[in-house]
């Protein structure tokens, strides 16, 4: 039974025995009855600081391979090639899109901050996120999502809802995928591919929401 469950439901598991504990030594020890409320969010917060040490959780079907170029390449006429990535300080987490035309030249870049998240795995969810609600907004059709995460890219392409601290984000992108009908693409590519287009926004970046 053990062996089907994953690790976020083990991780829930054990703060939650380790928190059931304190709160018995505290009354044991202490003489002090402990507070629910405070109780809780000490059990989430720690349910989420251990989060991000877990391995982002596998799809249940069939992974997409990676792209196999080492360095970025262009869309097909006609097509926008959107690059995401995302980044993780102390005080959270920042979304980098670069949009691109066939011709290699930058169209547009973004980056978006989201304060409070540390989580990588969930920081890359949010970058997918925020690349899907910025073309859904604005109508746009033919669009290429690229990501070097191929997990990420995997749920997101197949519709996949994992019950860890990422869900509700990716119930979202799926909901706004299926708000509007246009003709999206999502790939898995490799770090040097996607990096080169992140760079160019960091030193150039003309327009920060």
């Amino acid at each position: 039974m053990v062996s089907e469950t994953s690790p976020f439901h083990i991780l829930q598991c054990v703060c939650l025995l380790w928190r059931i504990r304190k709160s018995r030594n505290v009354v044991t020890f202490e003489f002090t009855q402990p507070h629910i409320h405070s109780s809780a969010r000490q059990f989430y917060n720690q349910v989420l600081e251990f989060s991000s040490l877990l391995p982002p959780p596998p799809p249940r079907s069939s992974i997409l391979p990676s792209l196999s170029a080492s360095s970025w390449v262009p869309p097909p006429e006609g097509f926008l090639k959107v690059n995401v990535d995302a980044a993780v300080s102390a005080s959270g987490c920042s979304s980098g899109l670069v949009f691109q035309g066939s011709d290699g030249h930058v169209r547009l870049a973004i980056g978006l901050q989201h304060q409070g998240i540390v989580n990588p795995y969930l920081a890359e969810l949010l970058a997918f996120r925020d690349a899907i609600s910025f073309v859904a907004s604005r109508s746009l059709s033919h669009v290429i999502v690229e990501g070097d995460s191929e997990v990420v890219v995997n749920q997101v392409r197949q519709g996949i809802l994992e019950d860890s601290v990422g869900g509700s984000v990716l119930r979202e992108c799926l909901q706004i995928l299926s708000s509007f009908s246009a003709c999206i693409e999502f790939r898995a590519v490799l770090r040097s591919a996607n990096s080169a287009p992140i760079e160019w926004r960091v030193k150039h970046c003309f327009c920060l929401l």
